[in-house]
């Protein structure tokens, strides 16, 4: 009986990690009242958890499914410096509820949080990740996928939605509606309404309007310089 109440002091945590803080020290006395004598974080993996619009749940859903499903996707966080974090992580868990209120889904994702380069294991701060911290998501597909960009200056909004203005084979402008993807910085993901090699107007649309007949030029280029007048012989 004495060795059962003697295996009884030990408390073995389920997971590897680092302790916290604690008030308590070898020697006192605790009792159930006593709460939680420590809490441990796991270091390595962490795990990031994010919110998605159900929307964005089904089109991710739908689009790597065949290609995969979760291992067909890599996610990516920016730290809260503004720093993109080392290290690729893996979608391992959907929430099977929508969230009330927000219409969004809680995702989580693995991904490996190991020692900074020439870091110690028991120094402070030796780590990228800290749990509780706030990161930013992005979630990519493994396979890189081709997309029409064309720039976000050149496309317009009215009430019927995005439009571009493109130059035909007879150098007339012509209105194109469009279906937009996720804009990319300075440009913007066009996934239905254009073709390869159409010309897109990016610049001087306050002057443009469809039927009118232009001369298409790149982007920047300058307008074509008047021939110098020739000087009189004699």
């Amino acid at each position: 009986m004495s060795q059962i109440n003697l295996d009884y002091t030990e408390i073995h945590a389920p997971v590897a990690g680092k302790i916290g803080r604690t008030a308590l020290s070898v020697g006192n006395v605790v009792t159930p009242t006593s709460g939680p004598l420590v809490s441990i974080v796991s270091q390595d993996p962490m795990y990031v958890v994010f919110p998605v619009p159900s929307r964005t749940a089904l089109e991710l859903r739908n689009k790597y499914i065949p290609q995969g499903g979760f291992s067909a996707v890599a996610v990516k966080v920016r730290l809260a410096d503004g720093s993109t974090y080392g290290q690729a992580g893996k979608l391992d868990y959907a929430d099977p509820s929508v969230t009330p209120g927000t219409d969004t889904i809680i995702l989580r994702a693995r991904i490996p949080n190991p020692l900074r380069p020439g870091a110690k294991p028991n120094e402070p701060g030796n780590r990228d990740l800290v749990d509780g911290g706030f990161v930013t998501v992005a979630v990519e597909g493994v396979t890189p996928v081709q997309a029409m960009a064309i720039p976000r200056a050149a496309v317009m909004q009215d009430q019927q939605g995005p439009f571009v203005y493109v130059v035909d084979g007879e150098k007339k402008v012509q209105q194109r509606r469009l279906k937009l993807g996720t804009n990319q910085g300075t440009l913007a993901i066009v996934t239905e309404g254009l073709a390869d090699g159409e010309i897109v107007v990016a610049e001087g649309l306050q002057r443009v309007r469809p039927g009118i007949v232009v001369n298409p030029a790149p982007i920047g280029a300058p307008p074509a310089a008047a021939a110098a007048p020739s000087k009189p012989q004699g």
